[in-house]
């Protein structure tokens, strides 16, 4: 199997006709369909399907695609951290954080590896967990540092706990249970409540409510945007569920507290998700080590 096979298979599919594809590629039609054969030959599969108008891909045709477009996306980063290491930089980093930890902890690390590295090139990306785990399957990101919802991954991740991130219940500083030492989770039913929008998420709030023989709250708002959520919750009236750290780190100064709910602490994983391929990339390590440095103590493997 060659480099040069897996372009023509992924401007094939991607084109949708052998004219098209061997243009994008800049080779003869006949030159294109002898590659797309020997592969198939090679690999003893059908990978396409010739129709009157075009082709399309077979089942395995679709599996190869999505490894070719990996593979050669890596290809190019190689030869842009090659490119990059004549000139003083080691490589670039797409790095991935969940929109509740962006705030704050990987700030530090973030802002101490652009202080060290100089040579290192970082894009970061803020998302949902959904969005950052479809990108780094994609290969639009190297490595995403996030909750870690109890689902099944695929093989190829690498998935590296760090500690324990606990919830609780947060309002307005003027919600009437504010000042109470105590309250129980029916006494929230009536609320108005935000919050994040992530399949996750919304399986877990609905999951907290059934498990105490409550009905799930009918007055619900979803959204992906923490500042939209603050925003309600400043205004009062709302009850949310939010990362703890959230609330004693920064969201204090906001006007919002922690509600002292009679329920069990929930408490969930997070750390870091990367690919088996570039485990081993050196632009990777430092951005690894500074997050396993961090969260190596037991007082910080919870927060």
């Amino acid at each position: 199997m060659e480099i040069r096979q897996l372009h023509h298979l992924v401007a094939a599919i991607d084109q949708k006709s052998l004219v098209r594809a061997a243009e994008a590629v800049f080779i003869t039609q006949p030159a294109l369909t002898r590659s797309l054969q020997n592969l198939e030959l090679e690999l003893g599969v059908q990978l396409l399907l010739r129709l009157p108008r075009g082709v399309v891909a077979t089942e395995a045709g679709e599996a190869v695609y999505r490894h070719a477009n990996l593979v050669l996306k890596e290809i190019s980063t190689i030869k842009t951290d090659v490119s990059l290491l004549g000139k003083g930089v080691t490589g670039n980093l797409k790095i991935g954080i969940a929109a509740l930890f962006a705030r704050h902890l990987v700030d530090d690390v973030i802002w101490q590896l652009a202080s060290n590295h100089a040579e290192l090139n970082m894009r970061i990306t803020v998302g949902s967990y959904e969005e950052l785990v479809d990108d780094l399957v994609g290969g639009a990101l190297d490595v995403i540092f996030t909750n870690l919802p109890a689902v099944e991954m695929a093989e190829y991740l690498i998935v590296e706990p760090l500690g324990d991130v606990t919830a609780v219940f947060v309002a307005s500083k003027d919600h009437p249970l504010a000042q109470e030492d105590c309250c129980e989770l029916k006494d929230l039913k009536a609320d108005r409540w935000v919050i994040f929008d992530q399949p996750h998420s919304t399986e877990m709030f609905k999951q907290l409510f059934l498990s105490q023989g409550i009905d799930i709250p009918a007055n619900l708002v979803r959204t992906n945007s923490l500042d939209l959520m603050t925003s309600i919750l400043r205004k009062g009236g709302f009850v949310s569920i939010l990362p703890q750290h959230l609330v004693h780190e920064s969201l204090a100064a906001e006007g919002l507290v922690e509600l002292a709910v009679k329920i069990p602490m929930i408490t969930r994983k997070f750390g870091l998700i990367y690919r088996e391929d570039i485990a081993g990339r050196s632009a990777l390590q430092p951005f690894l080590l500074a997050l396993r440095e961090l969260f190596s103590s037991t007082k910080s493997r919870s927060i």
